[in-house]
């Protein structure tokens, strides 16, 4: 017999330590540790489902409710969540698990909105999720077509390389062995996060989704899942950066910028290439650049997805399941 819980009748370690288990398709950023960051922006609606007798934990969703209580998604503060189950649930289990989760919200909100993990994210294929809700009624749709790059095969410069466009091959080429810069991995630096921000402001007038202090606090918490790098001159001058999000199985470029006063000799060629070696050697399987589209998916950036595009790999869609419930909230 299953039963709900909140997280907080549950325990918010306890939570966290199940969605990170290596053998869930839960990651760092759908655990409370991540989400509670937003300290109140969102309203939370996020539940656990347990065995009676053992209370061990069986599934998880963390999820937030829209501003009239209608809606509930899976979750508005992070890029991807939906429900979080062991790979090795047998799979009429699963299958209950999931009607646990949904008749709670069913009985509750007129929409329920899915953001899943891609299915590259998990060590092995895993998409019993996406059956089920397929089966139950969901419909599939995306938030974001997103460049990312298979490097299981990856060991040298020569490799990456040869993964990349010929135009793009010869920079890369040039500024390595222009040998004008060099990778670091230290801590976030308030000034070139602001720099990045002038850059946003300038191009597309936008902004990092994290202001510095939230970034700053949320390294702080994983140092081992949130990483700063940066490609300066030999005497210390700042030239490219990019802070990493480490998954389980794929190395994410969160944020990427680039000081244009070096525009010519390229520095972010170089931190890109370094960037896909560092992520082989640390033992990944993809690389991943993230969305080239903007408004859900909706409008894409032809030029920013050539350009990563110029680097090789190929390009995955970020799913999302949608119901819309016929019968009026009770």
């Amino acid at each position: 017999m299953l039963e709900i819980k909140t997280v907080d009748e549950v325990g918010a370690e306890k939570i966290d330590a199940f969605i990170m288990d290596d053998n869930t398709n839960g990651e760092f950023i759908s655990t409370w540790k991540y989400l509670s960051y937003h300290k109140g922006r969102f309203l939370e609606d996020s539940i656990v489902v347990l065995e009676k007798e053992s209370q061990f934990i069986r599934g998880v969703m963390m999820a937030s409710v829209d501003v009239d209580h209608q809606k509930i998604i899976s979750h508005a503060g992070t890029t991807f969540a939906g429900p979080v189950i062991s790979k090795k649930t047998e799979i009429a289990l699963k299958e209950e698990i999931l009607d646990k989760m949904f008749s709670y919200y069913e009985e509750k909100y007129q929409r329920i909105e899915l953001k899943l993990i891609p299915p590259c994210y998990t060590f092995h294929p895993y998409q019993e999720i996406d059956y089920f809700l397929l089966k139950r009624g969901f419909s599939y749709g995306i938030t974001a077509l997103a460049n990312v790059i298979h490097i299981s095969q990856i060991c040298t410069m020569e490799d990456v390389l040869t993964l990349c466009n010929s135009r793009r091959r010869n920079q890369i080429k040039k500024t390595v062995l222009e040998d004008l810069f060099q990778l670091k991995e230290k801590e976030l630096d308030k000034s070139v996060w602001e720099h990045m921000n002038q850059n946003l402001q300038r191009k597309y007038q936008s902004h990092t989704t994290h202001t510095f202090d939230e970034i700053n606090e949320l390294a702080n918490k994983f140092p081992d899942q949130i990483r700063a790098f940066y490609v300066e001159t030999r005497e210390g001058e700042y030239g490219a950066f990019a802070l990493v999000y480490c998954f389980k199985n794929v190395f994410h470029t969160q944020y990427l910028d680039l000081n244009y006063r070096f525009s010519k000799q390229m520095p972010n060629l170089m931190l890109i290439s370094k960037l896909i070696l560092k992520a082989r050697e640390l033992g990944y399987s993809y690389f991943s650049f993230g969305a080239s589209t903007e408004d859900s998916g909706n409008i894409l950036n032809y030029s920013l997805f050539r350009y990563k595009a110029e680097y090789g790999g190929g390009s995955i869609l970020l799913p999302l399941y949608t119901k819309d419930l016929s019968e009026s909230v009770r």
